[in-house]
């Protein structure tokens, strides 16, 4: 579990787990589901509260408060909550020339974390830190 003492590195993080990183799959397969519009509220470095029309919940995720900047930053304030996929859709800038329309997903998880990990043994997906080469 993550707590105030917990050295945790969400940058690095290779898990696909609720309130770890985002795998394009799932937000393909959970795209129909409905969004509610949303306001997120920081209560923790690990953990934001939000509200719809549809629930008021404390969720946690592994970088909440970059996740809380992302949500102050929305372009068109536009920040969609999804109770059933358990995914946080915050409207960003596109990657190229400020193009609109890119979504970044936050999977939020409703139980407390695990600490983050490079590797995510059930996937078998590993992330190389930045210090490790190809040459090893």
């Amino acid at each position: 579990m993550i707590d105030d003492n917990t050295r945790y590195d969400p940058k690095h993080c290779g898990l696909y787990k609720p309130g770890h990183k985002t795998h394009w799959v799932q937000c393909n397969v959970m795209r129909g589901k409905e969004r509610f519009p949303a306001e997120v509220e920081l209560v923790s470095p690990y953990s934001v509260r939000v509200k719809t029309e549809a629930q008021d919940e404390v969720l946690y995720y592994h970088d909440a408060v970059s996740l809380v900047l992302k949500c102050q930053v929305a372009v068109d304030d536009d920040v969609a909550y999804s109770p059933e996929a358990q995914l946080l859709y915050v409207k960003t800038d596109g990657p190229v020339g400020g193009t609109k329309g890119a979504w970044f997903p936050a999977y939020l998880s409703k139980d407390e974390l695990t600490v983050c990990d490079a590797v995510d043994r059930e996937s078998g997906y590993y992330m190389r830190r930045e210090n490790e080469s190809d040459a090893e």
